[in-house]
C-alpha cells in the first residue's frame, strides 16, 4: 500500500546550512526528493557566505534577500552571518516580504535526512497547526527542529534576532551558546499556549484539544559514530 502524498502549498521547509556543508546537504536534499517533497517548497539558507564567495559559486546572488532556484526548484539564499542553529530563522524574520506565501515552516538542519513518511506526517497540520510551534520530538531536545506557524515567528521577531551572531563570534563559541538556547522558540510557544503542548506529557494524543500533537512518536538513539547524527525516519 503506497503512502498518500497530499498537496500543501503553504507549508515550506527551511534548511539551515553552511556553504562548506555540501555533502550532508546534498544527502538531505536527495532524501527529500525521494520522499516526494515538492522541492519548490524547499529553501536552503547558507550561513557565513560573503558576497564574493556567493557570486563565484553561482549558487546564490550577492543579495541576502534575492534567491536563485536550482534545477529542482529549490531556493538557495546567501546569509552573511553564521548564527549556527539559528541562521535561517533569523533570515526568515529579517526578510518577511520574501516569504509572504508561507504560512508554516518545517525547520531543519542539513545534518538530517528524512524517510518516506516525512511529508505525510508534517502535512497532517496543513490546514491548521495544533499550536504556534510543534517540536520534532515528543519530549527529548529537538535542536529547534519542527513545525512553526509563520505568524508566530513574525511575532517573536525580537526574540529571534537576539539569536543572531552580529559580532562575528567564532562558530564554535556561538554553538556553545546555542546549547543554552536549544528549543527556545518551542519553549516560548508552550509558555504562551493555554493548553501545554509539550510539557508534562509524553503522549501524542492531546485529550484536551482532541488532536495529535507530535510529529515523531519514537526516538532512536545511535551509540556508534554515524555520518549523519540524526535520522528522521517517520
Amino acid at each position: 500500500m503506497g503512502i498518500s502524498i497530499r498537496p500543501c502549498e503553504s507549508l515550506h521547509i527551511a534548511i539551515n546550512s553552511l556553504y562548506a556543508y555540501d555533502q550532508p546537504r546534498q544527502r538531505l536534499l536527495a532524501s527529500l526528493r525521494k520522499a516526494l517533497v515538492p522541492m519548490g517548497q524547499v529553501h536552503v539558507f547558507l550561513g557565513g557566505l560573503d558576497a564574493g564567495a556567493a557570486t563565484a559559486s553561482g549558487t546564490v546572488s550577492a543579495s541576502g534577500t534575492v534567491w536563485k532556484r536550482d534545477e529542482d526548484g529549490t531556493r538557495v539564499y546567501k546569509v552573511a552571518h553564521n548564527s549556527v542553529d539559528f541562521t535561517a530563522m533569523v533570515h526568515i524574520v529579517e526578510t518577511p516580504d520574501v516569504f509572504r506565501d508561507v504560512s508554516q515552516w518545517f525547520y531543519m538542519h542539513d545534518t538530517a535526512v528524512v524517510g518516506a513518511g516525512f511529508w505525510p506526517n508534517i502535512t497532517r497540520w496543513c490546514s491548521s497547526l495544533a499550536t504556534c510551534a510543534l517540536p520534532l520530538t515528543r519530549w527529548a531536545p529537538s535542536s529547534s527542529m519542527g513545525l512553526y506557524d509563520a505568524r508566530f515567528l513574525a511575532e517573536q521577531r525580537e526574540q529571534v534576532l537576539a539569536l543572531k551572531n552580529t559580532r562575528g563570534v567564532p562558530a564554535e563559541r556561538w554553538k556553545m551558546r546555542n546549547l543554552g538556547w536549544e528549543d527556545r522558540l518551542f519553549k516560548l510557544c508552550d509558555a504562551q499556549s493555554p493548553v501545554p503542548i509539550r510539557r508534562f506529557t509524553r503522549q501524542c494524543w492531546n485529550a484536551t484539544i482532541g488532536r495529535r500533537t507530535c510529529i515523531c512518536s519514537k526516538l532512536q538513539v545511535h551509540y556508534s559514530y554515524r555520518y549523519i547524527y540524526l535520522y528522521i525516519s517517520m
